[in-house]
């Protein structure tokens, strides 16, 4: 249904009563007032009308023939398009039990037969106005909802950006990580809805979870801005020492988010990208770094970075980037279940394989 009340147009007051003399006397007194009279003689003509423009006060009265006044106010109030239109009973019955009954349905008041004039005006101007009122907040309330919302996303896009840059830094000092961080986001994205299905991880994983964990596991490896620049280009020959200090990147890179998190407080990323950074590489058996972490008492947010970020890693080496590395990358997976990985993770992880990217 569409209000097609025009901006400072009157408002259009619906009269419902099967007596053509009342609704002659009551078509008067509005117009005299400066509003627009409609007039049905039935719930039926009245629900007409209403579907064609929607009034801004409905005058309704108790005893009709087919549909009395009450059953047409319960099913006015039960349809959302129509609940909020203030509807005022008028009945020559006006003991307090029918008054009571009216206005458990919704009716906003009542006006007693025979009618009189000031008594109509008064009643009937009063919820007019209170009715316009009432839009006018919501209407503001919708702007101000609007102004809300924009600034909210905003606010998202630039604590995103924050994160984006150092993500960015991390990946430009690694040249063997060619696309990582974006397919490691999107694969982290991809397991987490998938997750969320599965009953072990509907209470932790919601729409938020999925849309944090997005943007955080970029974060994974910025400890890794720790690290010389020229070592990282030959992982291969380090030796213990050095394997050893680039293991330290996870505490590294936890305590460089923590830092930044204490600048910016109110982004919403950080919390989840410091403890990915931290435990990602925490193996669910307890042998991963560091801390000793294991089995759930690693965070889930680091246990879906870990087996996507090995994927993908797996799946970079030049070595691997032959004609079998897929199944490779997939039995290394599959014999880290529950070694390396979250066994529940990996059954996951193999039934939606087809739809992760890799370098």
């Amino acid at each position: 249904m569409e209000n097609t009340e025009k901006p400072g147009t009157a408002p259009q007051i619906l009269i419902v009563d099967d007596v053509e003399t009342n609704l002659m006397i009551l078509e008067n007194m509005i117009e005299e007032m400066g509003y627009i009279p409609k007039c049905a003689a039935s719930a039926a003509e009245a629900a007409a009308l209403i579907a064609d423009s929607r009034p801004q006060l409905i005058l309704l009265d108790v005893f009709m023939p087919e549909m009395d006044g009450y059953e047409f106010c319960e099913r006015l109030k039960e349809n959302p398009l129509t609940r909020d239109i203030p509807v005022i009973f008028i009945s020559a019955a006006d003991s307090s039990e029918d008054k009571v009954r009216g206005f458990k349905l919704g009716a906003v008041d009542y006006i007693a037969k025979p009618f009189e004039v000031t008594e109509v005006t008064m009643r009937v101007k009063n919820h007019v106005g209170l009715y316009e009122m009432q839009q006018e907040l919501e209407m503001s309330n919708r702007r101000l909802h609007t102004v809300i919302s924009s600034q909210a996303r905003r606010i998202e896009d630039e604590q995103k950006h924050i994160l984006y840059a150092l993500a960015a830094l991390t990946e430009e000092r690694d040249a063997l990580t060619d696309n990582h961080m974006e397919n490691v986001a999107y694969n982290c994205r991809t397991l987490a809805q998938s997750l969320q299905f599965s009953p072990e991880f509907t209470e932790e994983i919601s729409e938020g979870f999925i849309d944090t964990i997005e943007v955080a596991s970029r974060l994974h490896d910025i400890g890794k801005l720790q690290i010389p620049k020229d070592l990282l280009m030959v992982l291969e020959t380090w030796d213990p020492q050095e394997l050893k200090e680039g293991k330290n990147h996870a505490l590294q890179g936890a305590e460089i988010l923590e830092r930044v998190y204490q600048n910016t407080p109110g982004n919403t990323f950080l919390p989840m990208a410091i403890e990915i950074a931290r435990y990602h590489h925490a193996r669910w058996d307890g042998n991963g770094y560091p801390f000793g972490k294991s089995g759930k008492d690693i965070p889930l947010s680091a246990r879906i970075t870990m087996i996507a970020d090995v994927y993908d890693t797996l799946m970079g080496e030049p070595e691997n980037r032959e004609s079998d590395a897929l199944e490779n990358c997939f039995m290394f997976i599959e014999q880290g279940r529950g070694t390396w990985f979250d066994p529940e993770i990996v059954d996951v992880f193999f039934k939606i394989k087809k739809r992760l990217r890799h370098s």
